[in-house]
């Protein structure tokens, strides 16, 4: 895990990636590894909760740093940069200036696609 995120309870939803200091907009977050599982997979909820969007057949979920406990909102503070299909690693920036303390979100709804910046 990087310092400059750390995973605590969140109130919004069990637990949350919370800023340990000042983060600039376009500052590196989180280089996450991935694990593929087929969307046709039937995850039990705590695993399916933390499915991403990767290819036509295959969603992924973080299996290191803090990928998988950032929590929703609609208007999210961070967001995926960049996905790596060949080496399976998705990379998240601050999509804006996020206060020490405050607790970092990202879109993962139906529309996610339209979230990513690249």
């Amino acid at each position: 895990m990087t310092n400059i995120v750390e995973v605590k309870q969140s109130p919004v939803h069990g637990k949350g990636v919370f800023a340990s200091r000042n983060i600039a907009k376009g500052e590196l977050l989180a280089k996450c590894d991935m694990a593929l599982i087929h969307v046709n997979e039937n995850l039990p909820e705590v695993l399916a909760t933390l499915q991403f969007p990767w290819i036509e057949e295959y969603d992924a979920i973080c299996i290191s740093d803090v990928g998988s406990f950032f929590n929703h909102s609609g208007t999210p503070t961070a967001e995926v940069d960049e996905r790596d299909f060949d080496n399976l690693i998705q990379t998240f920036i601050a999509k804006t200036d996020i206060v020490k303390g405050t607790e970092v979100t990202i879109y993962y709804n139906d529309a996610f696609e339209e979230f990513v910046s690249k």
